[in-house]
């Protein structure tokens, strides 16, 4: 399976052409771009192919993880809040749905890594959260959905990348639990949808001495791809790998393909050397490295699965439209999640709800994105915005409420996410006055930098800096709704 770049130039989509042409290549995985200008590629390129392409999205939170002109689904960390499956499954059906629309057959999602590390460098807000069981049966739902809207769900970082302390595209990271601790944390969630027929899962780069003590990484490990996790699991469906270029197994195999292909995978994503990579598997088969028993296992699962998929009937992409824009069942899912999925993090005796006769001030610290939240609050009752420049200076009268809104910078999971050492102090001296309430928006690991946090009239968790997160807290301050959400993770002091 090769990259393909919608917004790349005519040298790139040439390369990606010949590619299909001359090494027959089985599938593709859409890099980034726009919505129109792929689903053109994949028209072009699928008319190309002697056989239909699987056509992959790595989509965790909607095709907006690579699509530029898409308005993204809330993280996995958000719907770990939920009390419920429901939306879950509802958002996993949508994300499908409109993937097939795009001509996207293989989604590269639900995460199922427990993320029981906090300062994963690449995990974070992508898990469920770190509770093995929410976690599978979050993912369950995902899988679900995505299935049923005719979608392969690829579980990954198959055996666990959740207690990683490095980002496995930049080195190998070393998983240091012991094989009682793997089996009752991390494989929870892949033992369990095996159990409900999941169709895909993604090997990662990982070292993991407990499964195997070679020091190679699980995606070229035949003691880990085949003998746990087809034999002893029972897993029979597609075996992914996490992208073959990737620093975590390139410095540790020499012929990163070819290993993994022996170790047990059926689709090699992204090899380093295109040519390289396929010359080495046939030179393996030459000298019987690789037997026609080995090689017919995977073939006839991935023609099997694109037969599943309906592409021997039509490889071509359907519709007249944008399958991407945005729709009022849109709104109302994020809206519907953005209202379930709030947590109360800590409140005080009658904190609720604030009084819309009274007049409200409101502070706004770290890095908002827009004013939303002073606009939903206006919404409610007179808001005054105070400066966190001039707070130390205004005088705040009596028990009127005081609104924090802590915003991160929530558009990516990787970004850096912390309070900054003045507006600690800002929230210390906040503490000390009656009727303030704190609003997260933000990962939930920030809640441990909170300051004299049980001072506070009430924290809330809302997650991530959107339109629907902002009205929904508001509306929660002032009583419309109730607090339903469940924090995803453990908050350490």
């Amino acid at each position: 399976m090769v990259m393909a770049f919608p917004d790349g130039d005519i040298a790139m989509h040439q390369n990606t052409l010949s590619q299909l042409k001359k090494y027959h290549v089985g599938g593709v995985l859409f890099s980034k771009g726009r919505t129109m200008k792929q689903i053109a590629d994949t028209d072009l390129y699928q008319q190309h192919a002697n056989i239909p392409l699987l056509i992959a999205a790595d989509a965790e939170w909607g095709m907006a993880m690579r699509l530029q002109d898409v308005s993204h689904y809330p993280y996995a960390m958000t719907l770990g809040a939920l009390p419920n499956e429901e939306l879950v499954y509802a958002l996993a059906k949508r994300m499908g749905e409109r993937k097939r629309k795009m001509g996207v057959h293989v989604s590269f999602a639900p995460v199922v890594d427990v993320n029981t590390e906090a300062t994963n460098p690449i995990i974070g807000v992508r898990s469920f959260g770190d509770r093995p069981t929410r976690v599978a049966k979050k993912a369950q739902a995902f899988m679900e959905g995505l299935q049923d809207a005719g979608v392969i769900a690829v579980a990954k970082h198959f055996p666990g990348h959740g207690a990683s302390t490095a980002d496995s595209h930049k080195t190998l990271p070393r998983i240091n639990r012991s094989k009682k601790a793997l089996d009752s944390i991390d494989l929870v969630p892949f033992k369990h949808l095996i159990s409900r027929g999941l169709k895909g899962i993604m090997v990662g780069h990982l070292d993991v001495p407990a499964l195997d003590n070679s020091g190679l990484p699980i995606a070229a490990s035949k003691k880990v791809v085949t003998q746990l996790l087809q034999q002893q699991l029972g897993f029979n469906g597609l075996v992914f790998t996490d992208a073959l270029d990737m620093k975590g197994i390139t410095t540790a195999v020499d012929s990163p393909a070819l290993a993994a292909f022996l170790a047990g995978a059926d689709v090699l994503v992204m090899p380093l050397q295109l040519e390289k990579a396929i010359s080495a598997i046939k030179t393996s088969y030459a000298n019987g490295d690789i037997t026609e028993a080995r090689l017919a296992t995977s073939v006839k699962k991935i023609l099997s699965a694109k037969y599943a998929l309906g592409l021997h009937q039509n490889k071509a992409v359907k519709t007249t439209g944008n399958p991407l824009k945005n729709t009022f069942y849109d709104t109302y899912l994020r809206k519907q999640i953005a209202e379930q999925s709030i947590v109360k993090v800590h409140a005080q005796k009658d904190a609720f709800p604030l009084q819309k006769d009274t007049t409200a001030y409101y502070v706004s610290l770290g890095k908002p994105s827009s004013n939303d939240f002073l606009y939903a609050l206006r919404e409610q009752t007179t808001t005054i915005q105070i400066l966190k420049n001039t707070l130390k200076t205004t005088a705040l009268r009596g028990r009127r409420p005081v609104v924090v809104g802590i915003h991160a910078n929530t558009s990516s999971p990787w970004t850096s996410q912390s309070l900054s050492e003045s507006d600690i102090r800002i929230l210390t001296h906040l503490s000390t006055y009656p009727n303030v309430h704190v609003v997260l928006f933000a990962k939930p690991y920030v809640l441990s930098q909170l300051p004299n946090l049980s001072s506070f009239a009430s924290v809330l968790l809302a997650h991530e800096q959107q339109t629907a997160f902002a009205n929904a807290t508001a509306r929660l301050l002032f009583g419309e709704i109730s607090p339903h959400g469940i924090i995803p993770v453990e908050i350490k002091e």
